[in-house]
């Protein structure tokens, strides 16, 4: 590749989509094992509140001593199954598609395409992605919310009783229920993340932001870059975020399959912000970032190590 030049590189491709699908799948769920207890603490702190009810955590640091004191440590990892279940098929689609995604828009021909079209090609990838994958992302939040509440019993023994317990009372439909604040979720972050980490990586080569020493492909280059597009992604996306919790975990009327407190995602950004204040929508921020901003640096540069290794 030409760093200098940026004539010939394509920062976020691979050689096929088979390639992107592989190394998509294994960054995502590496990266799924190390941040999921900070998911958990972010779903936690979502889900809190709702209603204007009284909050059951002061911040991040209590919800954690809550959880491990409470539920003990294993309850950080809630909805592993789940969520490695989704990384393999989400994470693999959402970075797999985002080069044909590309091709289709006639990006290989471009050396430097324009902003716009990395945004929708990466907002592409993930609505198909997450349309698809929703039932494992619900999975993973109700796990997550089991044992919330003070005195509650776990309504899930694991990912199969959820999936069969969810699929009993609510029918198949179910395992699609919040999928249009995930897919708005999916859609925002995955058209902030890609695109942004490509125009961040560009920028900072061209400028030679970090010294001639670091300013080319490396690790330093990598985190640096992964770190400020993880921050937008949190920025961007953490409203689609919580009310895709809030919708995935309310309750649900068993005649009718409706929820019992959001109609849709609209109405949960309406009733939230007014009865909480629209910084509601921001709740969960740090850990969200927390967690996105490493997920990003270990996606992206176990990527990049990937294409070094085996798509050179």
């Amino acid at each position: 590749a030409e760093y200098m030049g940026l004539s010939t590189f394509i920062f976020m491709d691979t050689s096929n989509v088979y390639k992107g699908l592989l190394f998509g799948g294994i960054a995502s769920c590496v990266a799924e094992v190390v941040t999921l207890p900070i998911d958990v603490v972010k779903t936690r702190l979502q889900l809190q509140g709702q209603g204007g009810a009284v909050k059951q955590y002061t911040g991040i640091g209590d919800c954690v001593m809550q959880i491990a004191r409470k539920e003990g440590a294993k309850a950080f990892f809630k909805g592993l199954s789940p969520a490695l279940l989704r990384q393999s098929t989400y994470g693999s689609l959402r970075y797999g598609l985002y080069t044909p995604i590309k091709d289709l828009l006639g990006l290989q021909h471009e050396s430097n395409p324009a902003l716009w079209k990395k945004v929708l090609a990466g907002a592409g990838a993930g609505a198909i992605s997450s349309a698809i994958c929703n039932p494992t992302d619900l999975i993973k939040v109700r796990l997550q919310a089991d044992g919330m509440s003070p005195g509650s019993q776990p309504r899930y023994r694991g990912l199969l009783d959820a999936f069969r317990k969810i699929v009993a009372a609510e029918g198949v439909k179910g395992l699609w229920k919040g999928v249009g604040p995930t897919c708005a979720r999916a859609t925002v972050l995955a058209a902030v993340e890609m695109p942004a980490y490509d125009e961040i990586k560009r920028f900072i080569i061209k400028k030679q932001l970090l010294g001639p020493q670091y300013s080319r492909d490396g690790l330093a280059l990598h985190a640096v870059t992964a770190t400020a597009a993880g921050f937008l992604c949190a920025l961007a996306s953490s409203p689609f975020d919580v009310a895709k919790s809030r919708m995935m975990n309310q309750p649900f009327d068993p005649v009718t399959g409706r929820g019992t407190v959001y109609s849709s995602m609209l109405n949960c950004f309406a009733q939230s912000v007014r009865a909480e204040g629209p910084l509601c929508l921001w709740n969960g921020f740090w850990p969200n970032f927390g967690r996105v901003g490493p997920r990003v640096i270990i996606i992206f540069v176990i990527m990049e190590q990937l294409k070094e290794l085996f798509d050179r």
